[in-house]
């Protein structure tokens, strides 16, 4: 397994990250015009991470029998982070946020995404007025916004991991 051969180069701590609510974004959103997360996918994910999560505390009973001290390998479950912030409605408290299964930069049409250009270097391609008001930059990509409001509501357990380095 890699996390075993990361930790057998030396590498003291790894932090491994649960995956997002797959269902949430918007390629696969856009089919009911962003108004709900498509469940079959965040079940997907959610029984991915569960199966994450024991394997990360498996790793660390099998390494740490002989060492008492912390775990070596965490679990950090960004899946809970993104589904708190994709339900609110501001970010931050301030920042009333548009539809968030929206994305901020789409294609002119079905043949184009985000950063489409035509073979004349024509943009094929909008870009909402205000990307800090978006959850989603494109089909896939969080905002800086969405990092931002992501990060802060897991900043206790990134604290605790901190503390546990």
């Amino acid at each position: 397994m890699d996390l075993k051969r990361i930790k057998g180069m030396g590498v003291e701590n790894v932090l491994v990250t649960a995956v997002e609510p797959l269902g949430c974004y918007p390629a696969l959103t856009a089919k009911n015009s962003y108004q709900k997360c498509i469940e079959i996918f965040n079940s997907a994910a959610q029984f991915h991470n569960l199966q994450l999560k024991d394997a990360v505390n498996k790793l660390n009973t099998d390494t740490n029998i002989h060492n008492s001290t912390a775990s070596s390998f965490i679990f950090l479950n960004v899946y809970e982070s993104f589904m708190s912030e994709l339900n609110k409605k501001h970010f931050k408290g301030k920042l009333e946020v548009k539809n968030p299964l929206e994305p901020c930069c789409v294609g002119l049409d079905d043949k184009y995404s985000c950063g489409s250009v035509d073979d004349k270097g024509v943009k094929k391609y909008l870009v909402c007025e205000n990307p800090e008001l978006s959850f989603f930059w494109d089909n896939v990509h969080p905002t800086q916004s969405a990092w931002h409001a992501v990060s802060s509501s897991l900043n206790s357990s990134l604290h605790r991991i901190y503390k546990s380095f």
